[in-house]
């Protein structure tokens, strides 16, 4: 129930969302007053959220700072890679990879530096709407494909969250006797919520933030002051993080 709702969540956590809605709501409302208070509220939501230089202010402050990879390429420690990083096409028999693909094009370089070290892939599906192939099932062939070595490549494939991966990482690492000392690689955004629920499984935990929202590059002058879908399309991630966190530490799962 706790997987259902998170998704059903995520409609009502998009200010896009909020701002089709406000428009509905102002297609029905007959009352002259009312229906401009309604439209004022709509043009405020989109133009606060679309803000680029806003988005970048505030993001800035809550993702987890990018580690300078050097530091971490001499260590021996197992490296637990968070799905969400790809889909499959059954029919074209294809991997298709999205922006949060940079969490495993992050790892890669850490492994080469030491291909001895273990190469952990947590991810089900988080599908609710119909069977899916696991991701961290169809990863291995890819993986094996660039020269991964098999002996190296570990995989927990039954989690559907992040609580879920801690756990089930968890009790792979156990049952294979290796300690629960990794480098934890997933979105910066998401580094704060996936330490507390791996830390809460007694995980020491070394993070490595990949896939960064923040930019690194100088803010362009449009981005001070030009709405951006981009932006607006991704405060929605972000929201979900914040109100997950705080869900996650009421049920006590970080």
């Amino acid at each position: 129930m706790f997987f259902i709702l998170s998704k059903i969540l995520n409609f009502l956590l998009s200010p896009f969302n909020w701002c089709v809605l406000l428009l509905l709501l102002s297609w029905f409302i007959k009352t002259k007053k009312y229906k401009k208070k309604i439209i004022l509220t709509t043009v405020s939501v989109f133009i606060l959220f679309s803000n680029t230089y806003l988005f970048q202010k505030i993001v800035s402050y809550w993702e987890y700072p990018i580690t300078p990879a050097p530091t971490l390429k001499d260590n021996n420690l197992p490296i637990v890679i968070l799905g969400g990083l790809s889909s499959y096409d059954d029919q074209k028999q294809r991997i298709h990879f999205n922006e949060a693909a940079d969490r495993l094009l992050q790892a890669l370089p850490l492994h080469q530096a030491n291909p001895n070290r273990k190469l952990i892939i947590s991810g089900g599906s988080a599908e609710i709407y119909f069977e899916e192939r696991p991701e961290a099932d169809y990863l291995n062939d890819y993986l094996l494909s660039i020269g991964v070595e098999a002996e190296t490549i570990l995989f927990e494939t039954k989690s559907r969250n992040t609580h879920e991966n801690a756990r089930n990482t968890a009790t792979l690492l156990n049952r294979l006797n290796i300690e629960r000392k990794v480098i934890l690689i997933t979105s910066a955004f998401h580094i704060r919520r996936a330490v507390a629920c791996f830390e809460k499984q007694g995980f020491q935990v070394t993070p490595y933030a990949a896939h960064a929202f923040t930019k690194h590059q100088i803010l362009k002058p449009a981005d001070y002051f030009m709405p951006s879908l981009n932006t607006l399309t991704r405060w929605p991630i972000i929201i979900k993080e914040w109100l997950g966190l705080m869900v996650y530490k009421i049920k006590g799962f970080a």
